[in-house]
C-alpha cells in the first residue's frame, strides 16, 4: 500500500485473506477545496484593494503598463560633446563634477543626454551626492554670489546652449524652487532640493493625456510640483 495508510478488517473465515480497506478521503478534500477558495477570496480582495487605492492616491502620472517593443541599443548617457568645458566626467559617465578652482565657482555647468525625446512619457533620475563650498580669494571686492550651489534639471533642443537659462528652447527646474519656461520664472512653483536626494524629472509628451506637454519634478519618489 505504499505510503498510503490503510486499516485492517479481520480476515475472512472462508477465504483466509486480508482484506485492505483505503480511507476515503471525501471530508479531506471538501475541506481543503473550501479553505483554497477562502485562500483565493482573500487575494482577490487585497488586490482589489490595492488596485482601489492606486486609483485614488491621487496621483496625476500614472504608470504606463510594461512596453514590449525593443529597447534602444546604444547606452543611454551623457553627451562628451554636449558639456560645458568645466564639466568633468567621472565613472564612466555616471557622475559629472563641476570645476570649482581659480575663479571657476561662479560659472555654470552644463550637460547634455545623447537621447532625444519627441512623444510619449519619459522619466529620469538624477541625485546630488556632493556640494561644495569653496574657499573665497583674500581681498575680493563685491558680493558673493548667492545661491553658492545651484542645480537646473529640465529639457533642451538639440543644438540649443548647453546652459539653460531663459531661451525658447529650454525648460527647468532648478534647486531654489523655481520653474523658468522662456521669459517665464515662476517662484515657489516646486519645493527645493539638495544634496543626498533623489530627483526625478517626469516630461509628458504623449497627445492622449490631460497632462500633455508638461514636465512634473519628484524628490526621492514623491511629487514636489504640479505638471
Amino acid at each position: 500500500l505504499a505510503s498510503q495508510s490503510a486499516y485492517c478488517k479481520k480476515p475472512a473465515a472462508s477465504s483466509g485473506r486480508i482484506v485492505a480497506m483505503v480511507p476515503k478521503k471525501e471530508d479531506t478534500t471538501a475541506e481543503d477545496t473550501k479553505k483554497r477558495k477562502a485562500e483565493e477570496a482573500a487575494i482577490q480582495k487585497d488586490a482589489k484593494k490595492e488596485k482601489k487605492e492606486e486609483v485614488d492616491d491621487g496621483e496625476k502620472e500614472k504608470d504606463s503598463p510594461n512596453d514590449k517593443r525593443p529597447v534602444l541599443k546604444d547606452t543611454i548617457n551623457w553627451n562628451a560633446a554636449d558639456v560645458t568645458l568645466n564639466v568633468v566626467p567621472m565613472a564612466a559617465g555616471k557622475v559629472l563634477m563641476a570645476l570649482s578652482e581659480g575663479g571657476m565657482q561662479y560659472l555654470i555647468a552644463g550637460a547634455r543626454a545623447n537621447v532625444g525625446m519627441q512623444a510619449g512619457r519619459y522619466y529620469y533620475e538624477t541625485k546630488i551626492i556632493e556640494a561644495l563650498n569653496p574657499a573665497e580669494s583674500l581681498g575680493q571686492r563685491g558680493r558673493v554670489p548667492v545661491p553658492r550651489q545651484l542645480v537646473r534639471l529640465g529639457v533642451s533642443v538639440a543644438n540649443s546652449a548647453l546652459v539653460m537659462g531663459d531661451a525658447e528652447d529650454c525648460v527647468y527646474f532648478d534647486s531654489e524652487g523655481f520653474y523658468v519656461s522662456g521669459k517665464t520664472k515662476k517662484a515657489s512653483v516646486s519645493q527645493r532640493f539638495s544634496r543626498d536626494q533623489v530627483m526625478g524629472l517626469l516630461l509628458n509628451l504623449d497627445p492622449q493625456s490631460p497632462n500633455f506637454n508638461t514636465l512634473s519634478l519628484f524628490r526621492d519618489g514623491e511629487r514636489i510640483s504640479e505638471p
